[in-house]
């Protein structure tokens, strides 16, 4: 089976996220729709949403594969695991953070670097050095604001030596699929730094999407705070 153009999501969000509105099953067939072949489920600080994302797609081949991950936050912005299985505690350090992704056999990568007015971006004093401690940097983020912000994270990677990221930071059904690596071969833990490094970005953002997303960002406080009261 010729396996080549499979669509690499490295960034989405289900309910498990305090503002995420995508259930597991829904996040699956959303991502199925729109061609993508894996996805990494990377919810806020907690495994068990990637985790029920894995147990889903294994039961049905037709779904796309998952890497379980997580969105760490850490004292100083936030940093994405992968193939992470076991949750880590926020508030730890860069560095810390780092090690106990590592630590569980996982991959790290730094999101949205520069998208300055959301929540989670890594502080300006340690966005270097997280970039130089990372395996990667998310260069194309489907929920950024403007297109500078996407390009200066491109900046960021190449002077690291960073191999390019992209995910669409989906946290509803519109978002899913906005932003990709374009790789030969489907992922395995061992394999995924590799097909990212020689992959091709691809994103959908148009002025539409970029507005959308600023409508979205107003409303991201009064979905936390709805999806906090309403949570069993």
């Amino acid at each position: 089976m010729n396996r080549s153009g499979l669509r690499l999501d490295l960034h989405n969000h289900t309910t498990f996220s305090r503002d995420g509105l995508l259930t597991p099953a829904a996040l699956l067939e959303e991502a199925k729709l729109r061609g993508i072949s894996c996805l990494a489920v990377t919810d806020h600080s907690s495994v068990e949403g990637a985790l029920e994302c894995f147990r889903l797609a294994s039961l049905d081949p037709s779904l796309p594969r998952v890497i379980p991950g997580i969105e760490l936050s850490t004292v100083s912005g936030e940093i994405i695991g992968f193939y992470v299985t076991r949750d880590i505690p926020k508030g730890l350090s860069v560095a810390e953070g780092i090690a106990r992704i590592r630590g569980q056999g996982g991959l790290t990568c730094l999101p949205h670097p520069y998208d300055l007015l959301r929540h989670g971006v890594i502080a300006g004093s340690e966005r270097e050095s997280a970039a130089a401690a990372v395996d990667m940097v998310e260069v194309a983020n489907g929920r950024t604001l403007a297109p500078r912000y996407n390009n200066a994270a491109l900046a960021l990677a190449h002077r690291h030596g960073k191999p390019h990221a992209a995910g669409s930071d989906a946290h509803r059904a519109v978002e899913v699929g906005r932003a990709y690596v374009v790789v030969d071969e489907l992922p395995e833990r061992d394999t995924l730094l590799g097909l990212v490094a020689a992959g091709r970005v691809e994103h959908l953002l148009r002025p539409a999407e970029y507005a959308r997303n600023w409508w979205f960002q107003a409303l991201s406080p009064a979905i936390r705070v709805r999806r906090k009261v309403l949570r069993p």
